[in-house]
């Protein structure tokens, strides 16, 4: 026979028999009252319990439910005994932490009012997830108001005990209005109906109807919002901590990822643990003579050396101040933005932000270590390392740094980010420095068009709109006026758009383009440290800080996973991942290459993305560009990745595809699931790619990844891309699902990812959903699917139905132009054309030609032609998403404000599926919105199924 007792021992119990439930409850009273995120509670019949010595003192409040909660405590202790809450009928609630021994052991069968769970608290493996009690309460309610219906022999008096009840639910906030019933106008008719007898039996029945439905719909709510719950606690359930780092639905395949992750660490350790032995006398006459091949190259090294000291001089003149509120924000923001920190570290640093004792104190910690930088070592017991596997499979190795280690780490290796970087753009924009990869237009034809063209308001002065203007540059990170930054994976759908429409430029100009793409192999944890201080050195960076440098770089390491006896070894080349001293360094040995391949390939353009690297142009540019890659790669101990580099040849006819010289790589071109196609000059999904790569690659990622990956829609790509990833999709439900039409036979449930979830809802949780309920957003309730088809639907109407054509319009434009250049030209005497071209020569030179031939016109198109300019920045546009016409109905059901905060697709779904979604749940809420556990679903969502670029 269980016992209990208070604090004091002033109050003791004993109870009898079984337990109803076990539960914690996360409700704001129970964490008032206790003083915790939670109570635990032992519900037992009321009869069950006794009082065997004292008298406990109560205090009652109204809960939640709107009924009284009688709280009982020891008077003497405080301690918090038991309750017997009016919502929960003849039961006492046991604090079970008042239980005597093993009694208050007890496994926890159900969690209560999880919307109200603290982040703290994890939820309880196996138990049942409920968002509050409302379920029950209301059920319990409408069975006991049927029961008095029943009754009733009256339709009128039925009509009118359900209209009560129903308006009692209202009042207490158990169940949401309905817009589409007046309660009030129901009342109005059931007073008539008292006296005027031409009411009639369809009538009353019509209206009891009305409130039945009205309990049925919210009990319908009520059954989604606990369908909502467990399948939260399925993904609980299934989340142990060895399935955690993998969002990968079960299809039966078996998966090789502890042997694959193995297999990357010996692969790591392999280049982590072993120095490169860098030819440094090669390499710094390599860069020696690099940066004084002419007179203007030297004076600007030597300026960038001095800014770098100068930089270093500022550094040390702030000895104790380098860390104070500005900076300690940013450090820590920058820190919790990354993904370098463990889960419990995150806590502790977010706890720091609210402190502001804390922060000073560990400013001045900071300040210290500043100050005594020469002597900064790494702990000899070693830093541990995590192996990470991303959802794409890789692995990655984080530094688990202590706290106050990784704030001073990057803290320098932001400075000096910084630094190098308005350094290296100030160096790149010094006048004739960098190349430029256009010719410029010859004087004498500059002259020419200046005469010729004079006075004309309608074409644009010579040079004013180059195609290279709109090309980037080496700083340029490509962002409009009060853009945020990009991401890499918007970087590199912009090149992707980039080169698609400079093919369909350059074909239709007549001239071939030859294109390559390759990637570092490993970059990161094969970069030579060797390699790194030379390039410092020659970067300005005094023998103190690349002494520094080096240190960060040599740490002690060990891997977490091999435990408390973990061997420690020693760096010897790579750099950490996700640090900014690593982007430091890796983008000041880059530069080298940058600006090498510049000079050598006399203005060639390199598209860089950190170690993923595009060029092209002609043949002999990319063959004399690759030779220079292929020499620095030599030369600073890297090398390209076999997987990755690929060259193709676009002939500027659709033809057979052009030879690819041996003195150029070898591969395709790809990237994600596109493949560049030699023949037409675009981006084709790779067929190649087996059932089993796209199977997995659906189960990992999902929609996102195959939208990425397939290339983002645009002018330059057609609509026919558009089909292309439509017609993909297609196929990958295809082979995921075995159906391949419509037209599957009634008894095939498994024909597309819709009606397989439905089927898998119904056999776990016995519940026959809609399909809506599996598109809509989770905030009106649903499981937010993402339908790639929605979203492709939306733009297919507002893209470029053949990009080609864009090209064939120009040449059209551009003779109407011509034509109109001659009319002018006419029409203007020769001294009023002098006067206009303000060129003296131009009366001796030109007073007597005729206008200027078409091949003159024509001429400098690139440099000069704003037609040309229009067509590129019309081919790089995205389309822009066409909203679907809403019905009325459907908008208020919402509310129009509501309805015009929802995107474009969201409109699209809600609209797809009104129909059958209105009538059953008498609006678009599927669940009531105080029951949806929308803080769970939303950090499973951050957690587990963030895609990994």
């Amino acid at each position: 026979m269980p016992t209990g007792s208070c604090l004091c021992g002033a109050i003791t119990y004993l109870y009898t028999g079984q337990p109803i439930e076990t539960a914690l409850c996360h409700c704001n009273d129970c964490q008032k009252w206790s003083g915790g995120g939670y109570t635990s509670n032992v519900i037992i019949p009321r009869d069950a319990f006794k009082i065997t010595k004292g008298v406990p003192k109560c205090f009652t409040n109204i809960g939640e439910s709107g009924v009284k909660h009688p709280h009982f405590f020891c008077g003497d202790c405080g301690s918090s005994i038991y309750v017997q809450p009016e919502a929960m009928g003849d039961v006492t609630v046991i604090k079970s932490g008042t239980l005597d021994g093993e009694a208050g052991n007890i496994p926890i069968t159900i969690e209560r009012f999880t919307k109200y769970r603290r982040d703290f608290a994890a939820p309880v493996h196996g138990a049942i997830q409920a968002e509050s009690m409302q379920r029950d309460m209301f059920e319990k309610t409408k069975a006991d108001l049927l029961k008095k219906v029943a009754t009733e022999t009256k339709l009128r008096d039925k009509a009118t005990i359900l209209l009560e009840g129903v308006k009692k639910l209202r009042a207490s906030g158990e169940i949401n209005g309905n817009p589409n019933i007046s309660l009030a106008n129901i009342e109005k008719y059931l007073s008539q109906a008292r006296y005027d007898l031409s009411v009639s039996r369809k009538l009353l029945q019509h209206w009891q109807n009305k409130l039945l439905n009205e309990l049925d719909v919210h009990s319908l709510k009520f059954e989604y919002a606990c369908l909502c719950g467990r399948l939260v606690e399925e993904c609980l359930s299934v989340s142990s901590p060895d399935l955690r780092g993998s969002s990968k639905l079960d299809f039966g395949f078996e998966t090789l990822a502890e042997t694959d992750m193995l297999d990357q660490r010996m692969k790591w350790e392999a280049l982590a643990f072993a120095p490169f032995p860098t030819d440094t006398f090669a390499l710094q006459a390599y860069l020696n003579r690099l940066f004084t091949l002419f007179p203007v190259i030297t004076k600007a090294h030597l300026k960038l050396r001095q800014s770098t000291a100068e930089f270093e001089r500022k550094m040390n003149s702030r000895k104790g101040n380098h860390f104070n509120d500005v900076s300690m924000s940013w450090v820590i923001n920058g820190l919790l933005q990354s993904d370098l920190l463990t889960k419990e570290k995150r806590k502790v640093l977010k706890d720091f932000q609210s402190n502001k004792a804390v922060l000073s104190e560990i400013a001045d910690v900071l300040n210290m270590r500043m100050i005594s930088i020469d002597k900064w070592e790494w702990d000899p017991k070693g830093v541990a390392i995590e192996q990470r596997r991303l959802l794409n499979g890789r692995s990655r190795f984080f530094h688990d740094d202590e706290l106050l280690q990784a704030m001073l780490l990057r803290y320098i290796g932001v400075e000096w980010s910084v630094h190098l970087k308005a350094a290296l753009a100030e160096f790149q924009s010094t006048a004739n420095v960098w190349k430029t990869a256009s010719d410029p237009v010859p004087a004498l034809d500059h002259k020419r068009r200046k005469y010729f063209l004079a006075g004309l308001p309608w074409v644009p002065e010579a040079s004013t709109t180059r195609l290279m203007e709109v090309r980037g540059s080496y700083d340029d990170d490509g962002f409009e006026d009060g853009d945020t930054r990009k991401s890499s994976l918007q970087i590199t759908q912009a090149l992707l758009h980039t080169l698609a429409t400079e093919i369909i430029i350059k074909r239709a100009l007549g001239q071939d383009v030859t294109v390559v793409r390759t990637d570092f192999a490993s970059f990161g944890p094969s970069l030579p440290h060797l390699t790194i201080t030379t390039v410092l050195k020659t970067l300005g960076v005094s023998d103190r800080w690349v002494d520094f440098f080096r240190r960060t770089l040599e740490a002690a390491i060990k891997f977490m996973e091999d435990g408390l006896n973990a061997s420690v070894h020693t760096r010897m080349r790579g750099t950490p991942p996700s640090s900014p001293m690593s982007d430091f360094m890796a983008e000041a040995v880059l530069f080298c290459l940058d600006f090498s391949f510049n000079q050598e390939t006399n203005g060639a353009r390199m598209y860089r993305m950190h170690d993923d690297i595009w060029i092209w142009g002609s043949e002999a540019s990319c063959t004399k560009g690759w030779d220079v890659m292929m020499r620095f790669a030599s030369l600073t101990g890297l090398g390209y990745s076999r997987e990755k580099t690929g060259c193709v040849k676009i002939g500027k006819e659709e033809s057979q595809p052009s030879r690819i010289p041996s003195t150029l790589p070898s591969g395709d071109i790809c990237w994600g699931f596109l493949k560049l196609d030699a023949t037409t000059g675009r981006f084709l999904v790779d067929q190649d790619l087996s059932v089993m790569e796209y199977v997995q690659a659906w189960n990992i990622y999902g929609v996102r990844f195959f939208a990425n990956n397939i290339g983002k829609p645009a002018n330059c790509f057609g609509v026919a891309h558009v089909h292309m990833m439509l017609q993909t999709f297609r196929g990958i439900q295809s082979q995921l699902f075995g159906s391949t039409e419509h037209s599957a036979t009634e008894n095939d449930t498994t024909s597309d990812v819709t009606s397989t979830l439905q089927q898998q809802i119904k056999i776990k949780f016995g519940v026959d959903v809609p399909e809506g309920y599996i598109y809509f957003p989770t905030s009106l309730g649903g499981l937010d699917l993402k339908n790639p088809f929605i979203n492709l639907g939306l733009i297919q109407d507002t893209i470029h139905p053949n990009s080609q054509s864009r090209m064939a319009r120009f040449f059209q434009d551009e003779k109407a132009d011509y034509a109109r250049a001659i009319v002018q030209f006419e029409k203007v005497t020769i001294p009023a054309r002098q006067k206009l071209s303000k060129e003296d020569l131009a009366k001796d030179q030109f007073a007597n030609e005729p206008f200027m031939s078409f091949a003159e016109f024509t001429r400098y198109r690139e440099q000069t032609s704003s037609l040309l300019y229009k067509v590129y920045k019309n081919l790089m546009r995205e389309p822009v998403e066409q909203r679907v016409d809403s019905t009325p109905g459907v908008v208020e059901a919402l509310g129009r404000e509501s309805w015009g905060h929802l995107t474009a697709y969201q409109q699209r779904v809600i609209e797809l599926h009104a129909d059958d979604i209105i009538p059953r749940f008498s609006g678009l809420n599927i669940v009531q919105q105080d029951c949806l556990p929308n803080g769970m679903v939303s950090m499973f969502r951050e957690s587990r199924f963030q895609w990994k670029g």
